[in-house]
């Protein structure tokens, strides 16, 4: 019997973003009898998904770096590791593992296939984010294109909008990058009927009170801001309504949008819940998913509300309208607008039958798109392409964008 290939999966860290969750996913979903490997993050922080992961017998590695003024010496750990580890395969995830993976697989001769998670060049990075200057951006981006010169890995992108904006400004050529899209474990997601009295009374929600959901980090890119900015809005119209926010927040973010909700006598329709190990009893118990992104390198957490058959609404941005068929599955509005989150909110909770149809075509896209079997057949096939080994199915035809929905 051939032995399995060993794939060392790179990643920033192991906290509860969309690549992450990608990364979880792929891993309970491999041949194990095929593919093998081990988990390794680069920075010592955020390991929401390091026992999960180590539970399914992954081995999972820490480089221990900081920042991104650490990675020489994470260089150094990745090489040993190298060493030790008999590694096929690396496959990167997120800047600092890209680069730190493309320089190490040059030294050590091992291939690397590098995932285009994210838009990170455009100018979207920018909007409401202090932390990051035009001269950082270009700095960064820089760094980028020199590893992709210097290693020549293999690509594969999340969607086809990340695969064009990389071709844009890494100069990557459209040939050499396949798209495959995040995808879910449908069955996971499977809608049902369910008595939401008991979280209804944890969380202090009126039993008529239509809830509306968002499971978002708190950062720039997510547009949370918006949404809370919708909420005074929905209530001039709406106040048998409580908004849930779900995801990664402190204090010091929170702090601004909890003193605009008192200004604006919204608290008590809000309730912002932080990370949560599970987000479907929030989805089965909402009526209305909003993602008032910035920017999105797909949206995940989109997929995963149309798993569970509920109505979306999110922008017209980046990969987005690649997820959601406007009208169809949801409503796409214009980003940085409470005004449009807010007009979209009270046309579906005025309209429980828009919501349910949407809700069933979103479950239908996700089965056709975005099913974890489908999508993991065509990332073991890419492995065995890049190796030159035999696979089950051709390798994905690296031109060809996806159907449009």
């Amino acid at each position: 019997m051939t032995p399995p290939l060993h794939v060392l999966h790179l990643i920033e860290d192991l906290g509860s973003g969309g690549a992450e969750r990608l990364l979880y996913t792929n891993l309970a979903h491999f041949d194990r009898t095929r593919f093998e490997g081990v988990v390794c993050h680069v920075y010592d922080r955020n390991e929401f998904w390091n026992e999960a992961i180590r539970s399914m017998g992954y081995p999972v590695v820490n480089l221990g770096c900081r920042s991104i003024y650490d990675l020489g010496r994470g260089l150094v750990r990745l090489l040993d590791l190298l060493r030790r580890e008999p590694v096929d395969l690396i496959h990167t995830h997120l800047f600092g593992a890209n680069v730190l993976g493309r320089v190490a697989g040059r030294i050590r001769r091992i291939p690397v296939l590098s995932s285009l998670h994210c838009p990170d060049y455009e100018p979207t990075v920018l909007q409401d984010n202090p932390r990051m200057s035009r001269a950082k951006l270009n700095a960064l981006r820089l760094l980028d294109r020199l590893s992709c010169g210097f290693a020549d890995p293999h690509f594969v992108s999340v969607s086809d909008y990340v695969k064009q904006s990389s071709v844009r400004h890494l100069g990557l050529s459209p040939d050499r990058i396949p798209v495959i899209y995040n995808a879910v474990a449908p069955q996971a997601f499977e809608p049902a009927a369910t008595d939401h009295a008991r979280l209804r009374d944890e969380l202090t929600i009126p039993p008529h009170a239509s809830v509306i959901l968002c499971v978002a980090r708190f950062n720039p890119q997510k547009g949370v801001r918006y949404l809370i900015e919708a909420v005074p809005l929905v209530l001039e119209k709406e106040t048998e309504v409580c908004f849930i926010f779900v995801g990664a927040t402190t204090p010091d973010t929170e702090r601004p949008f909890r003193q605009f909700l008192d200004r604006h006598r919204a608290a008590s329709h809000v309730r912002i819940l932080g990370i949560q190990t599970d987000v479907r009893p929030f989805l089965r118990l909402c009526d209305i998913f909003v993602l008032p992104s910035l920017a999105e390198g797909l949206g995940i957490a989109l997929v995963e509300a149309m798993a569970m058959e509920r109505a979306c609404i999110s922008t017209r941005v980046s990969a987005i309208p690649e997820v959601v068929a406007d009208g169809r599955s949801g409503l796409l509005v214009e980003p940085a607008n409470p005004r449009a989150l807010a007009d979209a909110i009270l046309r579906l909770l005025a309209n429980p039958s828009l919501r349910d149809r949407m809700g069933v075509e979103g479950r239908r896209i996700v089965l056709e798109r975005f099913d974890i079997h489908h999508n993991i057949s065509q990332l073991q096939t890419l492995y065995c392409h890049i190796l030159g080994r035999p696979a089950d199915r051709p390798a994905p035809t690296p031109s060809a964008a996806p159907t449009p929905l």
